[in-house]
């Protein structure tokens, strides 16, 4: 049984009439969609490249940025120290930071003074409260081992105001206090300090490069 569509073809010009109607149709179809599946394809390659490389942009950026903050160093007092010995700093009658600290030449946080004593905050911190303690005169005590007879009353005084000042600073659940002395004891003023460190728990022993 033939469908309801089907038409008698009588002579082979109404068939031929046909075939051409059809291909014409193809071919207009083609000319219109192919050309747009091409378009859309293409279109979908170069978005996936362009993701791809700005992809690869972050990931380098990220990775620079991870390195640079890698980076940073802290202040190298072995370093500073090493550098005042070889200046000749330890010998020397040079007015150092600390002095001008004292006359206020150069600022400073200041938390204690006496007619004895300056006690002032680390610019580099290696606690959560680290202050130093210095003679507001020198009196040839460059460092502790420079220490003579007549300066017992002067060194008395200055661990008296360590202990003062912590009190101050309310570390009473323990402090440490260190005098750094020479190139191997990371002095790198030479203008006796004295190191208050405390407000967290420290650890022990305090020191050398792993041998």
């Amino acid at each position: 049984m033939r469908p309801r569509w089907w038409v008698p073809l009588r002579d082979a010009r109404a068939y031929a009439f046909v075939c051409v109607c059809v291909c014409v149709c193809m071919y207009t179809h083609a000319r219109v969609h192919v050309p747009r599946l091409i378009r859309s394809s293409l279109n979908a390659a170069a978005n996936t490249r362009v993701g791809q490389r700005t992809s690869a942009r972050t990931t380098t950026t990220t990775t620079t940025t991870t390195t640079t903050t890698t980076m940073a160093q802290p202040h190298d007092e072995v370093l500073a120290a090493q550098e005042a010995h070889l200046n000749g700093l330890a010998d020397s009658e040079e007015r150092t930071i600390f002095d001008k600290i004292v006359s206020k030449d150069i600022p400073a946080t200041i938390i204690y003074e006496d007619s004895l004593a300056l006690a002032f905050r680390d610019i580099n911190p290696q606690a959560k409260t680290h202050f130093l303690v210095i003679p507001k005169i020198r009196a040839g005590l460059t460092r502790l081992s420079k220490a003579t007879e007549e300066h017992k009353m002067l060194l008395g005084h200055l661990m008296y105001t360590a202990q003062l000042v912590a009190k101050q600073e309310k570390l009473d659940a323990g402090f440490r206090v260190v005098v750094n002395d020479g190139v191997e004891g990371c002095q790198s003023v030479y203008h006796l300090h004295l190191h208050v460190l405390g407000g967290e728990q420290l650890t022990w022993p305090p020191g050398c490069p792993p041998q």
